[in-house]
């Protein structure tokens, strides 16, 4: 589920109110486009898609065998103005072409504490959720750590998901950076993303040690201009890391 041209107008505003030397000038376009990646190969195996009963569809990263992370907007059904209940809720790993790896069903979800689906700006750092699944998920499965410090303007990431583009692959951007980072701690990104990779997990590093810095949550900025933004790891750091119920 995306974000409204309302949503959208209004987290750009934040950009523009920014310190103008706490971001990087944004790029008029994200410059190139993302590559097609292996959703059984880690990091990727460890990042799915979320379905849900209001026919849209997001992405989710595995953050504990039981415990899956995503944006709060995707869990809100805006037809209904009400939030999904959590029995509504697929989230399905190694997914290509209609045929997937393995799916989970939702037992329960928390959100972002202050998230107001109505009032994005002043609430997007909250724009976090935490789907807690019915059944730990296979032991072939490994969860993503989150990363104990925040990234700074210029450090590599990369961002995967199920876009509205390519809605049957997983595609991603392994070429870029975080382009600042704003006085509330929102992130400004480059990965070159599309609606459905909301909630996506940022990535940094290689190999098997691979860490969740944020969670993509929107694109927008001024006329002729592009970025995108995502809640920092440490706003939802603790309720990770709280024991599953």
């Amino acid at each position: 589920m995306s974000l409204t041209n309302r949503a959208v107008t209004a987290v750009a505003k934040i950009v523009l109110l920014a310190a103008v030397a706490v971001v990087v000038p944004l790029q008029t376009a994200f410059g190139h486009d993302p590559i097609d990646v292996d959703a059984d190969v880690f990091p990727w195996s460890s990042v799915g898609k979320i379905y849900n009963s209001a026919r849209s569809s997001c992405t989710g990263s595995v953050i504990a065998p039981d415990k899956v992370l995503t944006a709060a907007h995707c869990l809100f059904n805006r037809a209904t103005s009400r939030f999904l209940q959590p029995d509504a809720l697929h989230f399905l790993l190694g997914y290509k072409g209609g045929e997937y790896r393995s799916h989970a069903r939702v037992a329960s979800y928390v959100l972002g504490p202050n998230y107001k689906p109505d009032e994005v700006s002043k609430s997007i750092l909250s724009d976090w959720a935490i789907l807690m699944l019915t059944e730990p998920l296979s032991k072939s499965t490994t969860p993503f750590n989150l990363a104990e410090s925040p990234p700074v303007a210029g450090e590599r990431i990369m961002v995967g998901g199920f876009s509205q583009r390519y809605p049957f692959k997983m595609t991603a951007d392994t070429e870029c950076a975080v382009r600042g980072v704003l006085p509330t701690g929102l992130m400004v990104h480059d990965c070159a993303v599309m609606h459905g990779v909301s909630g996506a997990p940022l990535l940094m590093g290689a190999g098997q040690d691979v860490k969740v810095v944020g969670v993509h949550v929107a694109t927008g900025g001024p006329a002729g201009s592009i970025a995108a933004f995502a809640v920092p790891v440490s706003s939802f750091a603790q309720q990770a890391s709280s024991p599953s119920h």
